[in-house]
């Protein structure tokens, strides 16, 4: 079956990658593995022998026919037609196992598909992503460093990510404009509240769209936040930052707490009784 530009498929045609791929899973035969865009099958057929469950996601109608004869009789195995964007993923994940996720993530939706991953509760225990490979440098990127962004942040103060190794374009077809690199992820064994998570995106968001501001510029001038002067020298002291900085020198867990300290000074400009 031929790739579709309009899904953004490019499948990874090396055996030996995709035995690669599937051991930085390092998954268990006690395990269950959810798949977000399962192709043809090839990365599930290396795990259907190895965990207890395997949930494999695609939303390619013609794929999915593919894959339900493909592992039709095996156990354990479940094929879902849908968009993972769409989908209720929590709903997918096996309930009572250790759990890892698994995507060639598609390059038009790597940004929100990735943080759907991230946001299932529970968590899961690992998380392995083909991604191209300006976007693995901006996932694990340190702050300081020209990449360093709302991804790094977002995806950092969630778990630890690294990457693992780098595909040439060429294993690949059809052939992408860009090498590829395989990123892992493991996140924080504690999830972060949504309140938290809808604060610290709103933040980075803001921030980093006016990454050539000072933060005192930025949360005096941006609409979200609007501080006053002296209401910008309590946040900096009680997070412990400079605000004369950029937001890029900020490090993950320091956004995190201006997040909440930001958050709880909206609830109480507001009165809401609950901060």
């Amino acid at each position: 079956m031929r790739a579709k530009r309009s899904l953004s498929q490019n499948f990874l045609t090396d055996p030996n990658l995709r035995r690669k791929v599937v051991k930085e899973l390092e998954a268990s035969p006690e395990d269950a593995v959810l798949e977000i865009g399962a192709g043809h099958g090839e990365l599930g057929s290396l795990l259907v022998d190895r965990v207890a469950e395997l949930v494999l996601v695609e939303k390619d109608d013609g794929l999915v026919s593919g894959l339900e004869s493909r592992f039709a009789g095996c156990a354990g195995v479940r094929v879902v037609h849908g968009d993972a964007l769409e989908l209720d993923l929590t709903s997918l994940v096996p309930t009572g196992r250790t759990y890892r996720v698994l995507s060639n993530l598609p390059y038009a939706i790597t940004t929100p598909l990735l943080f759907r991953i991230l946001e299932l509760r529970p968590s899961p225990a690992r998380v392995v992503v083909t991604v191209q490979i300006e976007v693995a440098e901006r996932i694990v990127a340190a702050s300081g460093t020209k990449v360093y962004g709302a991804l790094s942040v977002g995806v950092q103060v969630r778990g630890t990510a690294r990457v693992a190794f780098r595909i040439g374009r060429m294993a690949f077809r059809p052939v992408p404009a860009v090498d590829s690199a395989v990123v892992v992820i493991e996140p924080a064994l504690k999830a972060l509240p949504a309140e938290e998570e809808m604060a610290l995106r709103q933040l980075t968001r803001v921030a980093f769209g006016w990454r050539r501001k000072q933060l005192q510029k930025i949360l005096r001038s941006a609409p979200e936040y609007r501080l006053r002067p002296e209401e910008v020298a309590e946040v900096a002291v009680a997070v412990g930052f400079d605000p004369h900085t950029r937001p890029e020198t900020l490090d993950p867990a320091t956004f995190l707490s201006l997040a909440r300290a930001l958050d709880r000074m909206g609830r109480e400009r507001s009165g809401d009784p609950s901060c």
